[in-house]
């Protein structure tokens, strides 16, 4: 124990002006948490010391600064080669690995741990229910920040020899991301669950133990193989562990009849506009094709999301190809008439066959969510204080929002507003089709088991009300763009948590369809 106080005090009259700017970085992160809603106005300011101080660049400042911290106090004794100075003394390299984890819990997770508790405080939220998952995310930081930092800081003998690594790191990371776009792949496409598990603890197991043993052994190229061969072997196993079925288990077939959705394709020839070329298409790698749809039979009370969709084509003259399932997160409400999907192709493969006649298969997995414990709420005028939203407050720059604070993350939340129970004085005046047409708005939870590894317990997110799409006289004339709808005090929103009721799969034919006709980047 003296050993470990000993190499910690040395430690700490090394790098003071190290740790005093840490410090100071803190302060000004804490000083910008504070504020998040003048954070979000900061934008609006030309003032280069305002956007500095009270914009974006705290955060990303702190972090790395938190992370150059660790590496200077783990480098003061390096790991790398057997001449340096410390190793003549007699120092047992579980009191140096303790040491310098000590260090980062003083300098580092104290002071950020009470930092989070001065924002949980001054924001009014209790801090008892919240000590558990702070905790945890200070556990998470651990993982997502600290240990990979001490990772590379003893594999590499000064910042230089860092610095060169970490660029490594990223040209092969860009290098792996390159390959896998040349590997045709849908969204939903990944290794069974107890696959990915056995991934995971490879990967943050040798984030962990790869560090001990250098401090225990001090052989850098040993170490930097046992990584390279972890890494390696969790790409392998990423390419030739078969892909879990999980279209067909989590969103199993049914016919288009009985969807909660009435979903059916519109065809080009209903499409309005003008073909127009475009100079530049030719230079894009990829493709994407517009699917416009109309949608009717939504029960009240219910929203159902498009998750994701897979386009299947066939012809007399071609073979039968799929680039498998595509992210759509389209979002289906009852007054809603016309939506519009869209699906990535590679422009290699689209220009084969854009000309030709195809059948399309286009198959849709949909989630049908239900409101619970669905209630009224008055919006009033200034700060407000909800249950399930937090702290909130109507957008003074965008009044077709609220503004809203909770600890963590955002809740999951389905909401309706209706401007035309509700109309704001001074705002009739530039009217539009979609003016009037029910809002609604839709929140994903981000709350997870194990907590995200966030730098601040306050989580900032916005409720965003979108007008429904209604189907009117597009073929006569352009729609207008439409002016966003107003909140006001006194407007009353229905608030309710969404509740998964089923998921399920649909196919639809749109046969004798050229895909150039499908481009939307061609209509206007």
């Amino acid at each position: 124990m003296n050993q470990i106080l000993h190499i910690f005090k040395k430690d700490a009259r090394r790098h003071w002006p190290e740790i005093l700017i840490s410090l100071a970085l803190l302060a000004l992160f804490t000083r910008h948490e504070l504020h998040p809603w003048q954070n979000s106005n900061a934008f609006s300011s030309l003032s280069p010391y305002f956007f500095i101080l009270a914009g974006r660049y705290i955060t990303p400042a702190t972090i790395l600064f938190l992370a150059f911290l660790i590496i200077r106090a783990v480098q003061g004794e390096s790991l790398v080669g057997d001449r340096q100075w410390w190793v003549t003394k007699p120092y047992e390299w579980w009191n140096l690995l303790a040491a310098k984890l000590l260090f980062i819990f003083i300098f580092i997770s104290v002071p950020l741990f009470h930092v989070h508790l001065l924002l949980l405080h001054q924001f009014g939220f209790p801090i008892l229910p919240n000590l558990s998952t702070l905790l945890l995310t200070q556990l998470g930081l651990y993982f997502v920040l600290f240990l990979p930092a001490l990772l590379l800081a003893s594999l590499t003998k000064n910042f230089g020899q860092l610095l060169l690594t970490a660029a490594c790191i990223l040209l092969v990371g860009a290098g792996i991301a390159w390959l896998a776009t040349k590997v045709p792949s849908g969204d939903m496409e990944s290794p069974p669950a107890i696959v990915e598990s056995f991934q995971d603890f490879l990967l943050w197991g040798s984030v962990v133990a790869v560090p001990v043993w250098q401090f225990a052994r001090r052989r850098r190229w040993v170490s930097a193989a046992a990584l390279l061969g972890v890494l390696a072997v969790n790409s392998l196993i990423s390419v030739v562990a078969p892909n879990a079925k999980t279209m067909e288990r989590e969103y199993p077939s049914v016919e288009a009849q009985t969807s909660p959705a009435r979903i059916a394709i519109r065809r080009p020839a209903e499409m309005t506009g003008r073909r127009n070329a475009n100079p530049w298409s030719d230079a894009v790698p990829d493709v994407y094709l517009h699917v416009p749809i109309t949608v009717s039979g939504v029960a009240p009370g219910t929203m159902v999301m498009v998750d994701v969709m897979k386009i299947t084509t066939d012809s007399p003259q071609d073979s039968r190809w799929s680039l498998g399932w595509k992210y759509q997160h389209v979002e289906l409400w009852p007054e809603d008439q016309l939506k519009s999907l869209s699906y990535e192709v590679a422009r290699k493969e689209y220009e084969k066959v854009k000309t030709k006649p195809l059948h399309l298969h286009i198959e849709l997995a949909l989630s049908e969510y239900q409101e619970g414990d669905a209630r009224i709420l008055p919006v009033p005028a200034g700060r407000f204080v909800d249950e399930m939203l937090g702290i909130c407050r109507i957008d003074p720059l965008q009044s077709s929002s609220i503004q809203c604070i909770k600890p963590f993350h955002a809740p999951g939340l389905m909401a309706t507003f209706d401007p035309q129970e509700f109309p704001c004085p001074g705002h009739r005046d530039s009217y539009t089709i979609q003016e009037d047409a029910v809002s609604h708005a839709w929140e994903f939870s981000n709350h997870y088991s194990f907590p995200d590894a966030n730098y601040t317990p306050i989580a900032d997110y916005s409720i965003w009300f979108r007008p429904v799409s209604l189907l009117t006289d597009l073929e006569a004339k352009p729609q207008q763009r439409s002016k966003s709808l107003s909140l006001c005090p006194g407007s009353e929103i229905r608030l309710a948590r969404p509740e998964l009721k089923r998921q399920l799969r649909i196919q639809l034919d749109l046969p004798n369809v050229r895909l150039q006709d499908l481009v939307e980047s061609d209509w206007q």
